[in-house]
């Protein structure tokens, strides 16, 4: 008779997400990014979707950049890196239809995406399974943890998603509404 075997979930990867909502200056920062001016193009960015020309929106409100990198410190800490600070940040909003394109972010370690405002209930950000390329003859019968190409993760007004900077992530066209978005990079301190 055949006993169970003894199992590994070898080498996780983790995205964490936070609910930061309800910090001092949330309002003044859902005003900006839905006023919608001084918004321009983006190689990524497709259909309705545009994005702040500015690369340094967190240093503007200390209150959220403070939130953040508390969210920041903990990802680090369990993961076992070095101590992190935001370095690049920006914003984008997305009308209907609009989406982003499979991208990662390089000369970053830990990338982060906000959403202070999700006009309807949820939408979603997706990251691709990155042992997927190492395995091209691989032929799945069933999608389990260990197969899926990519995860969905669901999100709402107030959440941040914390991810490896060099996984690949998009989003579908966006179906929910107005969606506003504050992404930034990370690098080590010091």
């Amino acid at each position: 008779m055949l006993k169970l075997p003894e199992s590994y979930d070898l080498f996780p990867i983790l995205v964490s997400k936070f609910d930061i909502s309800g910090y001092d200056q949330e309002d003044e920062v859902i005003e900006r990014v839905l006023d919608n001016s001084g918004l321009g193009e983006h190689g990524f960015l497709q259909g309705s979707a545009k994005t702040s020309t500015t690369r340094n929106f967190l240093e503007e409100y200390p209150t959220l950049q403070k939130q953040i990198q508390a969210a920041i410190d903990v990802y680090s800490k369990r993961v076992g890196l070095l101590p992190l600070k935001t370095t690049g940040s920006w914003y984008g909003v997305y009308e209907n239809g609009g989406k982003i394109d499979r991208h990662h972010h390089a000369n970053s370690q830990v990338s982060g995406a906000y959403y202070p405002y999700v006009e309807s209930r949820y939408t979603s950000i997706v990251l691709d399974n990155p042992t997927t390329v190492l395995r091209p003859t691989d032929i799945w019968d069933n999608i389990t943890k260990y197969s899926e190409p990519a995860k969905e993760i669901v999100v709402q007004s107030g959440d941040l998603v914390l991810f490896p900077s060099w996984i690949y992530h998009y989003t579908d066209p966006n179906t929910s509404g107005k969606r506003c978005v504050i992404s930034f990079d990370t690098q080590f301190k010091g």
